[in-house]
């Protein structure tokens, strides 16, 4: 029996599938990240809903008037048909009254404070029979005969009341009307769901992100370079994701926050949050618009807290740091993007630096500068976040593999025969790295620690070189040490010909299994190969526990 053709919707493009179609179906060929919800949409249908906003039509333009919960508002909406033609009858530097008009309001003859454009009923003469609307030029206290009577607040329009000029009526009163349009919509991470003719599917979310903001859209490229991103809150304004907050960030551009516009907060508490807005919200200096949802956006407004998203971001993130020089070369034209390689130049040669790193500069440059070095200069390590969540965190951030595939670190005292080789940390960045795996038994040759705030030399980065049952690798005591991973590559290639101030580069890599890593324990405990001789020099100041122990 031939199934019947259907029409279903795929992000905004028309598909023909056969009945009964199901979402795995009529998805092929567009953005999805398995796991990753989806939307589905009814055919809606639209109708009219009043909003709590008026349009105050003056001969000068219209004014807008949001209108407030409280019961002065209920009365305002009652006394339209009488307000209706009004004038102005009289203004100062503080307010606009306009009127008159009877109401039941009772009097007060208290003063209360007015905050500016505030709308409220005033009582001429303290006479409810003279009852008048004013508006607030600026905020001040008065007494006007009520108990506050405040109804609402001017929000558009403003200019005007500077404009208007006594005996100028109010010439109509307008319900602000918004056409909404109902949809039956759900979100589902199911591809054998099956769909109805004339149904919507939303696969992801598309941004178009902004020139203007090379630093804040980064980090937003940083976060979903895999493909996806994580909703972590969810709001009436907004729908966010939080996954990295620790970061340093700069403000680049403030805007209206219209729905669809997407912020990174760059300054403050929860500094890193990517927000998508849903609701109209005002400009605020701790936020930077970086870009615009271009589709999706019923998904975006679906998904819930803990949820996952497929987001496609226009342009996709420029790097090509941890490629060969052929690699990048193909890549940056893909751009249409000039290579010029600086360093080693074979096409084997492993980009470690790339100039512009930011995506949102590189585009508008006329070349782009990839530093290669021999593939055997790049380190393999291992990171375990297991045992040590906050070190992990604190060893990404400081090479930078928190953001790009290789990172770097910088040598901050090596000699011959010494037991480790340490690396410059950031001591600010150490100051809230508590103790988290106090080791006990044999810290082994390879092994990857830091010291943490209970000792003076904080945020400093080891590799121990000799295995030790007493220091770690940067040559305190358990207590003062954060093992946090291991070097799985060629030590001895690392150390060969190193001194201070050189710079490491650095890949994290999955550790092997158990088994491995055992075989892995006996050979590390082994005598190193003897390395070549180095001139002498005098040794600097020691300053760990090991070295003041053998100094």
């Amino acid at each position: 029996m031939n199934r019947c053709q259907m029409k279903i919707n795929v992000n905004g493009a028309a598909v023909e599938a056969k009945s009964p179609a199901v979402l795995s179906e009529v998805i092929k060929g567009h953005p999805h990240q398995p796991g990753s919800l989806l939307a589905i949409i009814r055919p809606s249908e639209s109708v009219k809903k009043e909003t709590d906003e008026f349009d105050l039509i003056t001969p000068r333009g219209p004014l807008g008037l949001r209108l407030n919960d409280s019961k002065y508002a209920a009365l305002f909406r009652e006394l339209v048909g009488e307000i209706k033609g009004k004038g102005v009858r009289w203004q100062t530097s503080k307010v606009t009254a306009i009127g008159s008009f009877p109401t039941q309001i009772e009097v007060s003859r208290d003063s209360v404070r007015y905050g500016k454009f505030d709308c409220f009923f005033a009582l001429g003469g303290f006479d409810s029979k003279s009852s008048y609307i004013m508006i607030s030029r600026l905020g001040h206290d008065g007494a006007y005969g009520t108990a506050g009577a405040i109804f609402g607040k001017i929000t558009r329009g403003r200019h005007v009341l500077s404009e208007l000029r006594e005996g100028e009526s109010i010439l109509d009163i307008v319900p602000v009307i918004e056409e909404v349009t109902e949809k039956s919509a759900m979100v589902t991470n199911d591809l054998d769901t099956v769909l109805e003719e004339g149904m919507s599917v939303e696969s992801f979310v598309g941004v178009k992100l902004e020139r203007e903001c090379p630093v804040n859209s980064e980090h937003f490229l940083v976060l979903t370079e895999k493909g996806t991103l994580p909703i972590t809150e969810v709001t009436e304004s907004y729908s966010a994701c939080s996954k990295n907050l620790d970061v340093s960030l700069i403000a680049e551009k403030s805007a209206i926050r219209e729905p669809g516009v997407v912020t990174v907060r760059h300054e403050g508490s929860g500094m890193g949050r990517v927000y998508f807005y849903k609701t109209r919200r005002q400009i605020s200096n701790f936020h930077t618009r970086i870009g615009q949802v271009t589709s999706g956006f019923e998904l975006l407004k679906l998904a819930p807290a803990k949820s996952l998203l497929t987001v496609v971001t226009d342009p996709p993130r420029v790097m090509v740091i941890g490629m060969t020089q052929a690699m990048g070369a193909k890549v940056l034209g893909s751009f249409g993007l000039k290579q010029v390689r600086k360093g080693d130049l074979e096409d084997d040669a492993i980009i470690v630096e790339q100039e512009p790193e930011l995506t949102m500069q590189a585009l508008h440059e006329p070349e782009v500068e990839t530093l290669g070095v021999r593939p055997e200069k790049v380190n393999d390590i291992t990171i375990d976040e297991d045992k040590a969540v906050q070190t992990a965190r604190y060893i990404r951030k400081m090479t930078g593999l928190s953001h790009k595939p290789i990172g770097t670190l910088k040598v901050h005292f090596t000699f011959e025969d010494m037991p480790m080789v340490t690396f410059d940390g950031n001591y600010s960045e150490a100051g809230h790295l508590v103790p988290e795996n106090e080791f006990k038994g044999t810290v082994l040759r390879g092994e990857l620690g830091v010291t943490n705030m209970s000792r003076p030399n904080r945020g400093l980065i080891g590799i121990r070189l000799q295995a030790s049952e007493e220091f770690g690798p940067t040559g305190e005591e358990p207590y003062g040490t954060n093992l946090a991973g291991k070097v799985v590559s060629d030590l001895d290639a690392l150390m060969r010909d190193l001194k201070d101030g050189d710079i490491i580069y650095l890949r994290e890599v999955k550790a092997a299994a158990p088994a491995k890593k055992a075989k892995r324990k006996a050979a590390a405990v082994t005598v190193a190969k003897p390395k070549p001789a180095r001139p002498k020099q005098p040794k600097p100041k020691r300053s760990s526990k090991e070295e003041d122990k053998n100094g």
